[in-house]
């Protein structure tokens, strides 16, 4: 009588296989993890980024419109000069150049902060209404909501980091004697994105050049 034999061919993992492979799968999600935070922070920066530059270049492009069909007031601003002139009770002004339309409407853009303690700069478009000299402009004062905020941590969580009105020549160039040369205005500017989150920590920096075609006489 002969005796059957039954050959078992299941086979299995064993204990370090399965070890080996939980190990490379791990491996794997954690490099696919790493890849969408790197992709998501990635997006999240370039999208904090895109509405500063936006809304950097309207203000600064705003500015260059308006300084190409206005007259300047004044070629030599100071901050002191600003803040005597148009700043109201409370308000901290850094820099400003104030303009004149064809039509007499004054006007400034200036950046100020609420008090000196003030952590942020914001970026301000002001209507004036100035006596003839420009040596008062006290109805703003009293009532300075009629401006327009362009740039703000309140508004658009934006700072600015720096203004400043470069004006070529210093002094009027119509005046007799004077250089009677086409003015100039380069405007500086840097502004950064406000966030808890420091991957929209971001800045940009501007610079532009543009002629006043309106003369002040």
């Amino acid at each position: 009588m002969k005796k059957k034999f039954i050959k078992n061919d299941s086979t299995g993992f064993t204990l370090v296989e399965i070890l080996i492979s939980l190990s490379i799968f791990s491996l794997l999600v954690f490099a696919v993890s790493l890849i969408y935070v790197a992709f998501n922070n990635s997006q999240i920066r370039t999208s904090a980024s895109q509405q500063l530059l936006n809304d950097s270049q309207y203000a600064i492009e705003l500015m260059a419109r308006e300084i190409r069909r206005s007259a300047i007031v004044d070629y030599s601003p100071d901050p002191s000069w600003c803040n005597g002139l148009i700043a109201p009770t409370g308000k901290v002004l850094d820099y400003c150049i104030i303009l004149e339309r064809e039509d007499g409407q004054s006007f400034a853009f200036s950046s100020f902060k609420n008090s000196s303690a003030e952590l942020y700069t914001e970026l301000h478009y002001i209507l004036l209404d100035c006596n003839d000299d420009y040596s008062l402009c006290e109805e703003w004062k009293n009532n300075y909501r009629s401006s327009d905020t362009l740039l703000s941590n309140t508004l658009n969580n934006i700072n600015l980091d720096v203004l400043d009105f470069e004006i070529s020549p210093a002094s009027d160039p119509f005046v007799a004697g004077g250089p009677n040369q086409q003015p100039k205005v380069t405007i500086k500017m840097t502004t950064s994105y406000i966030s808890e989150n420091r991957m929209e920590n971001v800045d940009h920096t501007f610079q532009t050049t543009v002629s006043s075609r309106v003369y002040r006489r």
